[in-house]
């Protein structure tokens, strides 16, 4: 486009020249009149020529001039229009483009300046907190710095065990406190499994803690000399993006208080053990089943596999067994033994206790095996003493060679001793009562020979009611002693009515029935338990309400009472009286079907039918024995 606007240039200036050198020419060649006008002509036409063409030809790059000055100034919406020629439009039209580029360009350019403007700001700003907050890291650095140090004092010098473990329960820190309570270094131990310093059931707890499932727990530790160490732990499961990366945990030792507590434990035991064996020994039960229980509680508190109590005989040197417990009483235990002459000295006049070998102590052959299985070592062998006396043996056959509960055995030992003396004692009374209330019973039956042993027979088919109902021996023995006084009242009764062979006037019977009556007044002052006042005075009353003296009915009448009548009026069929012979066996239970349910109570009868049914020789028993002693 510049070549052809300077080929026209180039022209015109050519055509310019070529007419003031024509003119020039015209001048030279007029000669020299009026050369000096001519030559002004000239002069005046070229210098007119030369500002027409020069204002024409500089008019579009005054333009384009006054373009490129509007956009230095920053004027980019500043547009030029130049239609001089075909050059000049395209000019224009090329300016006016650049001009918009400029524009837009300038646009993006002043917006770019802006946003760094802007983020020259805030990096400022933020370079100021960066200063701030380093000048605040050097403070903190400096305090972590003092903190760690504190921290690892702390650490180290804190009683408790602190260490962590990765998932795999490998030990990835551990404090120098490990170093006064399991003898290993820190350095031992990291990068070993927790799992090999502890016993297996806390190995079990360990993998509990890991999952989740408790975070406290006695932990025991085995020390490098393998000794355990019982220890309280606290445990944190340690998590990554929620899963689990090990646990971090703090163990105090406990060892001496366990024990202290142990010791507690166990003499709360012996004091739980005496207690209970004082409220068997005053229970007012059997005192072999009381004797049966305190050996079993004896082996239990002590874990022994069998205990006996043996009775001395002075006379053979020999114990006798009594009753024995533990989880092999059920084998073949020597009812005799024999003691060497030294240990009998021990036992019986120095009243020491005894510790045996197994191989030493009289047992069962079959027993030898079992103890070599159960690692029974030794027999502990503890004197009962009454009134300074040996009365017996509490033998304890234990796994250990050495027994810890000596005082436990000695407590025992000696309630055993004075409740088996008491037994004897009272036994010794209960003999002398039911000698005199069997001579009371004597009296009463001796008036007339067809009731002779009534009252003894009558006591014993109660008492085997009793036992096969299922009642206490207390309860047996209160229906026993009950069976013996039952007829007591007659012995108030005038003989010419008691003994009257022909039938009974209606006031003659009505003074025979107050004869239950007559019994508990006479028996009151003895101070018997009311169970056996009861079923004397109230073995006459029928189920349906038709007896006497009270016409109780139904359940209204004890249990001892409707026993006794039972046992009353089955004995009454089977004897011969002055009037009839007495019934078999089979005709009586008979008569005690047709009247159950209306004069009998029909759980009696029914548990004497059962009796009929699965005993009936202890029922002849009683009856040819009692007989024969009557006649």
């Amino acid at each position: 486009m510049l070549s052809d606007y300077n080929k026209k240039l180039f022209f015109v200036l050519f055509g310019l020249s070529i007419t003031v050198y024509t003119l020039s020419v015209v001048h030279f060649l007029s000669g020299f009149e009026n050369k000096i006008f001519i030559g002004g002509i000239i002069l005046l036409i070229s210098t007119g020529l030369s500002v027409i063409l020069s204002k024409k030809l500089s008019q579009p790059l005054e333009k384009l001039n006054e373009g490129v000055k509007r956009i230095a100034q920053g004027d980019f919406s500043f547009r030029i229009n130049v239609t001089d020629s075909k050059e000049f439009i395209e000019l224009s039209k090329n300016f006016n483009s650049m001009a918009m580029e400029l524009s837009q360009s300038y646009m993006k350019l002043k917006e770019q300046t802006e946003n760094l403007m802007r983020q020259n700001e805030e990096l400022q700003e933020f370079n100021a907190e960066l200063e701030a907050s380093y000048e605040q890291l050097e403070v903190l650095t400096h305090e972590l710095e003092i903190s760690e140090r504190k921290y690892r004092l702390l650490v180290d010098n804190i009683l408790d065990i602190l260490w962590v473990t990765d998932k795999n329960f490998i030990i990835e820190f551990v404090n120098s406190r490990v170093v006064r309570y399991l003898n290993y270094t820190p350095p031992e131990l990291i990068g070993k499994s927790i799992l090999e310093i502890v016993d297996e059931e806390s190995k079990e707890t360990l993998k509990d803690m890991m999952a989740g499932k408790i975070n406290f727990s006695e932990i025991n530790f085995k020390n490098k000399e393998g000794l355990l160490v019982i220890t309280e732990t606290h445990v944190k499961r340690l998590k990554v993006d929620g899963n689990v990366v090990g646990i971090q945990g703090i163990s105090r030792d406990i060892t001496e208080i366990y024990h202290v507590k142990q010791q507690i434990v166990e003499k709360n035991n012996e004091i739980l053990a005496i207690s209970d064996v004082g409220r068997l020994l005053t229970s007012g039960s059997d005192m072999k089943e009381v004797l049966n229980n305190i050996v079993e509680k004896v082996a239990n508190i002590l874990n022994s596999p069998l205990c006996t109590i043996r009775e001395h005989d002075k006379k053979s040197q020999k114990f006798i067994l009594v009753t024995k417990g533990g989880e092999l009483k059920d084998y073949p235990i020597s009812s005799e033994i024999i003691l060497p002459q030294q240990d009998i000295n021990d036992l019986v006049n120095l009243k020491e206790i005894k510790i045996k070998g197994v191989d030493e102590f009289p047992h069962d052959n079959n027993l030898t095996s079992i103890f070599v299985a159960k690692e029974v070592f030794s027999a502990v062998i503890v004197p009962l003493v009454s009134r300074n006396e040996t009365i017996g043996i509490l033998t304890v056959w234990t796994s250990t060679k050495t027994v810890k509960n000596m005082s436990l055995l000695r407590s025992i030992a000696s309630a055993v001793s004075v409740a088996i003396e008491n037994s004897k004692l009272y036994d010794e009374i209960k003999k002398l009562f039911i000698k005199t209330i069997e001579a009371l019973a004597y009296a009463v039956e001796a008036k007339d020979v067809y009731t002779k042993g009534h009252s003894m027979r009558v006591s014993q088919y109660a008492a085997l009611i009793g036992e096969y109902m299922g009642l206490s021996r207390e309860k047996v023995e209160q229906l026993r002693i009950a069976g013996i006084l039952h007829d007591i009242g007659k012995i108030g009764i005038s003989d010419a009515i008691l003994l009257k062979a022909g039938k009974l006037t209606d006031e003659e019977y009505k003074v025979i029935k107050s004869h239950p009556e007559i019994s508990r007044r006479i028996l009151m002052p003895i101070d018997l338990p009311e169970e056996i006042l009861e079923a004397v005075s109230k073995h006459h009353e029928r189920y349906d309400g038709k007896g006497y003296p009270y016409g109780l009915k139904g359940e209204e009448i004890p249990i001892e009472a409707a026993i006794l009548g039972v046992a009353d009026a089955f004995d009454a069929m089977t004897s011969d009286r002055s009037y009839r012979k007495g019934m078999n066996v089979e005709e009586a239970i008979n008569e005690l079907l047709k009247y159950k349910g209306t004069q009998f109570h029909p759980e009696v009868v029914d548990t004497f039918i059962s009796l009929y049914m699965n005993e009936k020789h202890r029922l002849e028993e009683i009856k040819n024995q009692v007989f024969s002693n009557a006649s």
